[in-house]
């Protein structure tokens, strides 16, 4: 007896075959392959065959027959044939319709996830500019406009979101006039200061996506603190604006051959409002998930963070690409062409505060870039008129769900209106914009005679459209215009000076529709059409001015 039998025990009778076998490997049962009479592997005592037997002794390719270890069990040797081991794989599992719908779904929402990603991601590269360096600035862009959306819907929960109905008048006019701060630091201060970074973009760019992350973490946590809350918030909309006048400066450097400047201004600007849609829903769902809007701050400073480690990696040529020569016309002599690429008109000097004050508001801008800003300021005008115009009306004629749904349409029209003429910008090639800001002009001012004439609610929503389909038009063609005639070296204070008139005018038609009377539609949508129409005018006999003093007037953007 050797030391596995002295250790098991009396061998039975009967078994004596299988031991020998499974100890040698060659006897009756291990050649059988079967290991006794019962066909599943089961001797007369019911114990089955050793694993490092029938490993060995079944195939004889190192793995068992099927069922094999289902049928080992020592009360299930009769119930264990091949017939109950085809029903039980062709009965399906019980319970498992709803996991199957699941996966499918799920496998699905990858599917068109990866699909809806990869078609972002080509837009973003298309027309040669992945090679350029424009998609970096895209995806930069992204990171800051969702951000900013992100600090915007962390701080609905302040007083202007909180305040009683009898003090909303006042409450609007102090949001006027906070839009309006950071404007009084950009243009005199940031712009010129950028001026003289000509080399050193990528980290100003940088320095002000940290500077709101800093920003974002003091107020999540200093939240119930207005001393604290208001300055960083205003802190954070002058490092916005200080971040939006500098990528606009340095997009001229990264366009590719095939777009245009008001093509690459339309890729940027749509991409920049997708963003601002993403991350405003981040935000909100992380609020109301957690409860907490000082979560949400935190989140922001995060989304921060990540924005000025992506500005690190733009491309060098942002920094590196020298200045290039502007187109001069044919009537200019050297000594104007010397004056004009150093900013200056010849004009004569003005003497006085309202003069100084005018040289500057016209430093580096010739007349087409006046008169585009002209333009365009009157269409921002009218969007600040007829947001709080139609918002008080609404306010004052209807009331319930029925005010809900005509303030949402009107939203809706503006940002539709917002979006589809970016989508314009961005498939046609506009090589005349500033042509494109007077037809966009007349357009609007077309939009508002009519609603005049036939106002309603439905008709009021339908010139929000126009209104917001030519103002994203005129806005893409007036950075155009800029990026193109105004010399580098004095760019970026002429996109701090543009964007504080156009802030300007925002606010001013804003504080003009509060003090119209809020249930007269057709007076306020008369006195719209009026200014447009004084716009439209003027800029026609400027430009016709200009045209008989120039005679060869320079060519279209390329």
């Amino acid at each position: 007896m050797d030391a596995v039998t002295a250790a098991e025990g009396p061998v039975p009778p009967g078994a004596g075959g299988r031991a020998v076998g499974g100890a040698g490997g060659h006897g009756a049962a291990g050649a059988s392959g079967h290991g006794g009479p019962d066909a599943g592997g089961h001797g007369a005592d019911g114990f089955s065959a050793p694993t490092y037997h029938g490993a060995s002794s079944h195939t004889g390719h190192g793995s068992p027959p099927l069922g094999h270890a289902a049928s080992t069990a020592p009360g299930h040797a009769a119930s264990a044939g091949p017939a109950s081991r085809q029903r039980s794989l062709r009965t399906p599992p019980t319970g498992t319709g709803g996991v199957t719908v699941t996966r499918a779904v799920l496998a699905r929402s990858r599917y068109f996830s990866r699909l809806v990603a990869h078609k972002v991601i080509t837009a973003s590269e298309a027309d040669g500019a992945k090679e350029s360096g424009l998609t970096a600035l895209i995806w930069n862009q992204v990171m800051s406009y969702g951000s900013d959306a992100m600090v915007t819907v962390a701080l609905a929960g302040t007083v202007f979101f909180s305040a009683p109905s009898n003090a909303q008048r006042g409450n609007v006019l102090l949001y006027l006039l906070m839009t309006m701060a950071p404007f009084a630091v950009v243009a005199p201060v940031i712009g010129p200061a950028l001026d003289r970074v000509q080399h050193g973009r990528r980290w100003v760019m940088a320095g002000t996506a940290l500077g709101r992350a800093v920003l974002a973490a003091m107020m999540a946590v200093n939240f119930t603190d207005l001393y604290v809350l208001f300055p960083a918030a205003l802190g954070s909309l002058v490092l916005s604006k200080a971040y939006a006048v500098i990528r606009s400066a340095a997009a001229p450097r990264l366009v590719p051959s095939g777009l245009t400047l008001v093509e690459a201004n339309a890729r940027l600007s749509l991409f920049g409002l997708a963003a601002a849609i993403l991350g405003g829903g981040v935000a909100g769902i992380a609020i109301k998930t957690t409860g907490s809007y000082p979560f949400g701050l935190w989140l922001t400073a995060i989304a921060f963070l990540a924005t000025g480690i992506y500005a690190l990696r733009l491309p060098k040529i942002v920094d590196a690409l020298p200045p290039v020569p502007m187109p001069r016309r044919a009537a200019e002599s050297p000594a104007e062409a010397a004056r004009e690429s150093t900013g200056y008109r010849s004009r004569p000097a003005s003497r006085g505060l309202p003069g100084r004050l005018l040289a500057w508001a016209r430093r580096g801008f010739a007349p087409e870039v006046i008169r585009a800003l002209q333009g365009e300021s009157s269409l921002r005008w009218l969007s600040g008129f007829l947001t709080l115009f139609l918002a008080f009306y609404i306010e004052s004629t209807a009331h319930g769900w029925e005010a809900v749904a005509s303030l949402g349409a009107v939203g809706g029209a503006a940002g539709l209106g917002n979006f589809c003429g970016t989508g314009i910008g961005t498939r046609l090639r506009l090589a005349r914009p500033e042509l494109i800001i007077l037809c966009c002009t007349a357009a609007a001012t077309l939009a508002c005679l009519v609603t005049a004439l036939l106002f309603s609610l439905p008709v009021a929503v339908c010139a929000m459209f126009v209104s917001a389909v030519c103002n994203a038009l005129s806005k893409l063609s007036l950075d155009a215009i800029i990026q193109h005639d105004v010399a580098e070296s004095l760019r970026s204070s002429a996109f701090g000076r543009s964007e504080t008139f156009l802030q300007l005018a925002w606010v001013l038609g804003a504080a003009i529709a509060l003090l119209l009377p809020s249930r007269q539609g057709q007076l306020g949508f008369a006195v719209a059409t009026a200014v447009l129409a004084g716009v439209v005018v003027l800029m026609l006999t400027k430009r016709r001015t200009d045209r008989v003093r120039q005679p060869h007037p320079a060519s279209g953007l390329p």
